[in-house]
């Protein structure tokens, strides 16, 4: 079950990340669904999921919350490899251990996506990156 959940969001995080990658000016701030809200961009969000999670360098070129579904995602750009390294470590040093990890080249394009799940045992964390690029997903640990 977790690999399953794990694998779900992996997808939904490269997709989103090509995405906000692809075009980073089509930002639907302040829109919501039935149960997705947009945050505001370019404010890394402050609400259950977040906190404690230390804060990620980069610029967050989006970010949602679905309370229904129980996560928070962000998107981050401008994350280099030694922006990423220093947040994995972060992370580590605030008591996340990887539970997962996965990484899978791109088809047609130059760079490997790489995906990580955490866990700190109150919450899980899923994340993907491409070059530049950083998608987080949080939720309450099962």
């Amino acid at each position: 079950m977790r690999k399953t959940v794990f694998a779900v969001l992996l997808v939904l995080a490269v997709v989103c990340t090509a995405c906000s990658h692809q075009n980073t000016d089509s930002n639907l701030s302040g829109e919501s669904s039935s149960s997705i809200t947009m945050l505001e961009d370019g404010v890394w969000p402050e609400n259950e999921y977040t906190d404690g999670l230390p804060v990620c360098s980069g610029t967050v070129s989006w970010a949602v919350l679905d309370e229904e579904k129980g996560y928070c995602g962000i998107s981050l750009v401008d994350v280099s490899d030694e922006v990423y390294n220093a947040y994995m470590q972060e992370l580590n040093d605030a008591g996340f251990s990887v539970v997962d990890e996965t990484s899978e080249e791109i088809d047609g394009e130059d760079y490997v996506s790489i995906g990580t799940l955490l866990s700190d045992g109150e919450k899980r964390l899923s994340i993907s990156r491409i070059p530049d690029n950083l998608v987080l997903y949080i939720s309450a640990a099962e």
